[in-house]
């Protein structure tokens, strides 16, 4: 059994499709959910009220709230993996159903090294390829990256020291520590796979930052919160 763990902060309406998008993955996948907010009442009743675990913590260090989030599904549930998203991050059936398939081959950490943005506000839809710099030509992104149970206990049951900034290379650099995972780095071209982050509400890294190909908004009809986003 997977765990998802993210964690909100403001965008309302935005939050409210993505643990919409939680339920489904638990009625569709028996995928459990743990969100840690920071905003009081407000948050955790949004969660619980749709029977998404719930944990109250800072809003920084970013790393302090997924680690707060990650331990709470892990006693919890006791998941075979965690699945780290961001409350802006949506999939397909696809990805998670090729999730749960490696996950029971053995496969201990699953990610990928492209995926798509959509601007909520433009309505801007593009394919991003990844890392182009040298030294990170290749590497998995952090968004939707699944660990296996062997890999968080291998990690002390914590996903990262104290930090708001790089996540994605801290754990990448966690992870490289390690030569006996079983590793699998995918493209979100190789078997129609949806991963898309969406933007335009002020986003800690906004489109512009990155080389992107432009796109058909429509690759992304295959997420069923997707037509409540474009009208946003």
């Amino acid at each position: 059994m997977i765990s998802i763990v993210s964690a909100i902060w403001q965008r309302p309406e935005l939050t409210e499709i993505f643990l919409d998008s939680l339920v489904r993955y638990r009625k569709d996948y028996g995928i459990t959910a743990v969100v840690a907010g920071s905003e009081g009442e407000s948050t955790r009743q949004a969660c619980v009220s749709r029977g998404i675990g719930y944990v109250e913590t800072p809003n920084q260090p970013l790393s302090a709230k997924f680690n707060k989030a990650s331990m709470e599904a892990w006693t919890k549930y006791k998941p075979d993996g965690l699945m780290i998203m961001g409350s802006d991050d949506f999939v397909n059936e696809r990805l998670i159903q090729h999730y749960l398939l490696n996950l029971k081959q053995g496969v201990d950490v699953l990610g990928f090294r492209d995926c798509y943005f959509y601007n909520a506000k433009t309505k801007e839809a593009v394919y991003w390829p990844g890392y182009t710099v040298p030294h990170r030509r290749g590497e998995s992104i952090g968004m939707a990256r699944l660990l296996s149970a062997k890999v968080f206990r291998r990690l002390r049951l914590r996903l990262w020291s104290e930090s708001t900034a790089g996540l994605d290379y801290l754990m990448t650099q966690r992870l490289k520590k390690y030569t006996n995972f079983k590793r699998k780095i995918l493209s979100v071209k190789d078997d129609n796979y949806i991963l898309v982050d969406i933007k335009g509400f002020g986003n800690f890294c906004e489109i512009a930052q990155y080389e992107t190909e432009p796109i058909n908004a429509e690759v992304f009809d295959t997420i069923p919160e997707f037509k409540r986003i474009i009208d946003l």
